[in-house]
């Protein structure tokens, strides 16, 4: 019996709640049919298992294009409506949410700036969520609709402005075919990506929504930091910078969107093996402890694949019905169970910079951008009474902190340091916020860049630039 209860929640209130996902990866949007890529078909047992395990949301993408009786009018065959609903229903039944969208679709890299093709790209959506939405128009808010899967033109994962604006209006086309289907789709909850899904600073910032509706979800994917997490040559072992990397890409998102009033779900996310089962569990646990604080949920892509190298996701057997790695999942779920209170609003900031790095005759030895330009520091955390802090070696107080505006802001401007001193072997130098206001202006934390450290005529070997709280 579906449930068709729709409970009042907000976009936020709702997106809080999904709490830890698995992703159904490379079967209902495989090519041809579902076992195409080598999957078994999608049992109830399989999903019973998911969320036995502890988690929440079900993520089942779906390839649409394969299944068409009428290509002309991408008429959905009824047999595989069908199926896509049995296989939502084996995650409702278990009280999960459960996420449907457009995956692999041909129209998935047809982001365009030629009319006809946008066109004709959104004449597709929204004849697939005319059909869907009508299906699942009675469905309660468990489940969730997503408008398409890494939009973006072929595999130009970068972009452009215009890529973007596009992005935006597929996602308008989407959203409107299903609020015109009525029932409880008219208060559904939907997910609308940016360009490629991507968490980059340039293209979370050109990411809107083009009508006034409330029940809206950004949907970002990141296998981040890349070096670790998706590429199968990179590093093995989950370091203290990777960890820092990371918590930048959820203060970036923070600040983007969260505090906006926008909430973000992390439709996918992973790392991928190396024979490094104990660094991917901190990973994973360092992953869902920064998702949980900003209230979102994060559902880790699994595509069934075991081994080591590129995209080696797996995590859960489907034809054993196991979970080989039980310690990445559980690394997960126990963070979303655990009642640490994380509603505070203390923004811890990583270090902007945390090495060795040396600088003579006024070069730079740092350069970090802020989080608008990827980088680690998230400017709405700078607040009175807070202070930049660098620690080095060379000469005491030869060092530089200078701020550089690339928006408006004053271009090249040298703060004055407001204490100085000496710290297991190491000289340190503090600029105070007000210092800051002083040179700077009073609105530096919004037109803030870029921070270089520098030398001045002296050598000076910088070990670490943050910003801190009293």
């Amino acid at each position: 019996m579906v449930n068709t209860k729709m409970r009042g929640l907000t976009a936020a209130q709702l997106v809080a709640d999904m709490g830890p996902g698995w992703n159904l990866g490379n079967s209902l949007e495989s090519e041809y049919n579902e076992t195409y890529w080598g999957n078994p078909a999608t049992t109830k047992e399989m999903i019973d298992k998911i969320a036995a395990k502890g988690f929440k949301t079900l993520r089942v993408p779906v390839r649409w294009d394969d299944s068409y009786s009428n290509p002309s009018n991408y008429t959905i065959k009824t047999e595989f409506m069908d199926r896509v609903e049995t296989v939502v229903n084996y995650g409702l039944q278990n009280g999960m949410y459960v996420i449907i969208n457009v995956h692999h679709n041909d129209l998935q890299t047809m982001v365009s700036t030629d009319g006809s093709v946008k066109q004709r790209v959104k004449d597709e959506l929204i004849a697939i969520w005319k059909q869907v939405g009508n299906r699942f128009k009675d469905y309660g808010d468990y489940l969730i609709f997503e408008t398409i899967n890494e939009p973006r033109y072929q595999e130009d994962w970068n972009g452009n402005t215009a890529f973007y604006e596009c992005v935006n209006e597929y996602n308008e086309a989407s959203r409107a075919a299903m609020r015109g289907t009525g029932g409880n789709n008219s208060s559904r909850l939907i997910m609308m990506p940016t360009y490629a899904a991507s968490s980059d600073s340039t293209k979370i910032s050109i990411w809107k929504k083009l009508a006034a509706d409330d029940m809206i979800a950004v949907s970002i994917h990141a296998y981040l930091p890349y070096d670790f997490a998706f590429d199968g040559k990179g590093h093995s072992n989950w370091t203290e910078s990777d960890y820092y990397d990371l918590s930048a890409v959820f203060l970036r998102l923070n600040s983007t969107f969260i505090k906006k009033g926008l909430p973000v779900v992390i439709g996918e996310f992973g790392a991928t093996g190396k024979d490094n089962v104990a660094d991917r569990e901190k990973f994973a646990k360092a992953y869902a402890t920064f998702a949980k604080k900003y209230k979102m949920p994060c559902v880790w892509w699994d595509n069934n694949l075991f081994g080591t190298g590129a995209e080696m996701f797996g995590i859960f057997d489907r034809t054993s019905l196991n979970f080989v790695y039980g310690g990445i999942a559980d690394a997960i779920i126990n963070v979303y169970k655990s009642n640490t209170d994380d509603d505070d609003d203390d923004d811890t900031n990583p270090p902007l910079f945390k090495g060795a790095s040396t600088a003579t005759n006024w070069a730079q030895a740092v350069t970090a951008p802020t989080s608008r330009y990827g980088g680690r520091l998230d400017p709405s955390i700078i607040k009175q009474g807070g202070y930049f802090y660098i620690e080095y070696s060379g000469t005491k107080d030869q060092v530089e902190l200078i701020f550089q505006s690339l928006s408006g802001g004053n271009n090249w401007c040298k703060i004055p340091m407001s204490e100085s001193g000496s710290i297991d072997g190491h000289y340190y130098a503090k600029y105070s916020y007000d210092n800051c206001v002083k040179a700077f202006g009073s609105d530096f934390e919004n037109l803030l860049d870029i921070i270089h450290v520098g030398a001045t005529d002296k050598p000076v070997t910088v070990y670490l630039l943050s910003y801190n709280h009293k």
